[in-house]
C-alpha cells in the first residue's frame, strides 16, 4: 500500500500531541492532533498561511531546530513571525509575513501617487522629475525615497505612457 504522507515531526516529550507530515499527493503540511488533522496548507514557497501554521506551531513548543530544518525558515523569522501572531494585531502580523527587513517605504499607496504624478511631470520635466516627484512625496507622505527605490517603478511607467518608437513596434 503506498502513502502519500511524509512525516516531517512527530510527537516527543515537549510536544506530545502534533504530528506534522507532507502529503505529497496534494503537495500540503498536513498536521495531525493526535489522530484528528487539525490544519492543512499548501506546501508552496512563500505561502502566508504556511507562515501562519510555522508560526502557530512555533508557539506550541515544537522543536525549534526541527521546524528550521523542515521548512528551512530562520530562527528569527519564525519568531517574528509567532510573535506577530500572539500580539493579534493585523497590522503587525502583515508586516511580519511580508518578507525580511524593514517595513517598505514604498507601499500602494506611493505607488498610486507616483503613477498619477509621473505623467504630468515627466511630459514637462525629462531631466529632474525624479527629484521633483521625490520631493513632493516628503511633503505628503513624510517619507523620503532613494532614487534607486524608484527607478524601477520610473522605468515601468516610461514605457507605459511615453514608449520609445522600437516599443510602440512591438
Amino acid at each position: 500500500m503506498e502513502t502519500n504522507l511524509q512525516a516531517i515531526i512527530g510527537t516527543d516529550k515537549k510536544n506530545p500531541h502534533f504530528t506534522v507530515f507532507k502529503n505529497l499527493k496534494e503537495k500540503t503540511i498536513d498536521v495531525y492532533f493526535g489522530s484528528a488533522l487539525f490544519s492543512a496548507v499548501a506546501d508552496t514557497p512563500n505561502n502566508p498561511n504556511l507562515k501562519l501554521l510555522i508560526a502557530q506551531l512555533f508557539s506550541t513548543g515544537i522543536k525549534k531546530k526541527s521546524l528550521t530544518e523542515h521548512f528551512g525558515y530562520s530562527y528569527n523569522a519564525m519568531k517574528r513571525w509567532s510573535d506577530a501572531l500572539n500580539t493579534g494585531d493585523p497590522e503587525i502580523l502583515v508586516k511580519a509575513l511580508s518578507g525580511q527587513g524593514a517595513h517598505k517605504k514604498l507601499n500602494t499607496e506611493i505607488k498610486s501617487f507616483v503613477t498619477h504624478s509621473f505623467k504630468y511631470i515627466y511630459k514637462t520635466n525629462k531631466y529632474t522629475y525624479s527629484k521633483e516627484i521625490r520631493e513632493d512625496i516628503k511633503e505628503v507622505f513624510n517619507v523620503e525615497l532613494s532614487r534607486e527605490v524608484l527607478r524601477p517603478l520610473f522605468n515601468e511607467l516610461k514605457k507605459k505612457y511615453f514608449p520609445t518608437p522600437d516599443e510602440k513596434k512591438k
